[in-house]
């Protein structure tokens, strides 16, 4: 408890005064991270990984915005800073562990933002006054976007948010985690649930497991495990959809 007490309060006066009652789901986020490493890791590595894979595909390499970072966990925040010009961080909170990681990073920025239609008029509408964007990252975002929707639109805000990645006029990745389930010792499933709300989803190019909940982080009886999306370029994901 002494590590989120202090990450709680050394947070709090850094964080603009809208956001700071969100720093207290960021700070048990980054809590059962840090408690999960275990578990979390091959997700993370992954994802990494995969971001990390695509930079030198992109013709450019002046501004990548990454949306939903988090605590970072999966975000290759030094390989991004090392090829870009500028990086831009966007959350609604930005922990104080999360910005001593990249306080030598002089190109990468932190931006607070509410990013969801549920609350806020046109969330990504910021990205177009951007300069010199060549890429925008949304990382295991828009599952979470359901998940803090207002009860029955949690399909629209999900849609919104995929809706709008495929209108920005540069690359876009899509990490998204898209459904779980619970699983016993025994291996009998208990639970299944479409973290996408009944959107159809796109073939990905690539699909993994995360282990979000071990036995015994939520209950000593199942386990809860995720599976995740990767689109590397999701505007052609989307046109394949359609």
């Amino acid at each position: 408890m002494l590590a989120e007490t202090i990450a709680y309060a050394t947070s709090y006066f850094a964080t603009p005064e809208p956001f700071r009652r969100h720093i207290n789901e960021a700070v048990g986020l980054w809590s059962r991270g840090r408690r999960q490493a275990h578990a979390w890791g091959p997700h993370a590595g992954e994802t990494s990984r995969s971001i990390t894979a695509l930079i030198d595909r992109l013709p450019a390499h002046r501004t990548v915005v990454v949306l939903g970072s988090g605590p970072l966990f999966d975000v290759p925040v030094e390989a991004l800073a090392a090829r870009f010009g500028r990086v831009i961080l966007v959350d609604r909170a930005h922990l104080s562990p999360t910005r001593q990681r990249t306080r030598n990073l002089a190109n990468v920025r932190h931006d607070w933002r509410d990013l969801s239609t549920a609350t806020t008029a046109d969330p990504l509408g910021f990205l177009l006054a951007i300069p010199d964007l060549d890429w925008v990252i949304s990382v295991n975002l828009a599952s979470q976007l359901g998940v803090d929707a207002p009860f029955g639109q949690e399909r629209r805000v999900i849609e919104a948010h995929l809706a709008d990645l495929s209108r920005l006029p540069c690359p876009v990745t899509v990490v998204t985690d898209i459904s779980f389930r619970t699983v016993d010792r025994a291996g009998r499933e208990h639970e299944r649930f479409d973290l996408m709300h009944g959107h159809p989803m796109p073939d990905p190019a690539r699909t993994w497991h995360w282990e979000v909940a071990p036995h015994g982080e939520e209950n000593r009886v199942t386990r809860r495990e995720h599976v995740v999306a990767f689109y590397p370029d999701w505007r052609e994901a989307s046109r394949q959809k359609a």
